[in-house]
């Protein structure tokens, strides 16, 4: 029970070491679920239904900054498991982020074909990420984020040894 514990707290809010892929989609998927009852609530509340909550700029603001640190703390984990930094993860959800929240500001003022065009820029970023986060292996034996999550060993001693 408190391994569990410790990942719940560690995946979601510490920054350190690697997530496995299985981890990975398991965190995302249950935020992404969280986020949604979230919404739903929310909407329930305020008597609205699940788009007009998702196009209220003040609640998808606030979602978005209540799940901010559980997202980037999942992602950035995953991308210790690949061999990415910090700051390349943080980088790759900040150009999609930004992104999509120009699209959306341009289809919410009627520039429908603007916002679509602005959308399509952020699709080569998303299909990277959900190729190389999603679906490579990580990177085999121990890394400069930590050991391999798989228990690998061998493999990668050379380099751990480089960063210890």
């Amino acid at each position: 029970m408190a391994k569990k514990n410790q990942f719940l707290l560690d995946g979601l809010f510490g920054f350190d070491g690697r997530f496995r892929r299985s981890e990975y989609w398991i965190a995302s998927i249950g935020v992404g679920v969280v986020r949604f009852v979230i919404m739903l609530a929310a909407g329930a509340a305020l008597g609205m239904g699940i788009t007009e909550v998702s196009k209220t700029l003040p609640l998808r603001v606030g979602l978005d900054l209540l799940f901010l640190w559980p997202s980037a703390a999942i992602a950035i984990k995953r991308g210790h498991d690949r061999n990415r930094s910090a700051l390349f993860t943080g980088v790759m959800l900040a150009i999609i982020y930004v992104v999509a929240e120009v699209s959306t500001a341009l289809t919410g003022a009627g520039q429908m074909v603007a916002g679509g065009v602005v959308a399509l820029l952020m699709f080569p970023v998303i299909i990277y990420m959900f190729i190389d986060y999603g679906l490579i292996d990580g990177a085999k034996g121990p890394n400069r984020y930590g050991p391999s999550p798989k228990g690998h060993q061998g493999v990668g001693d050379e380099v751990a040894k480089t960063f210890d």
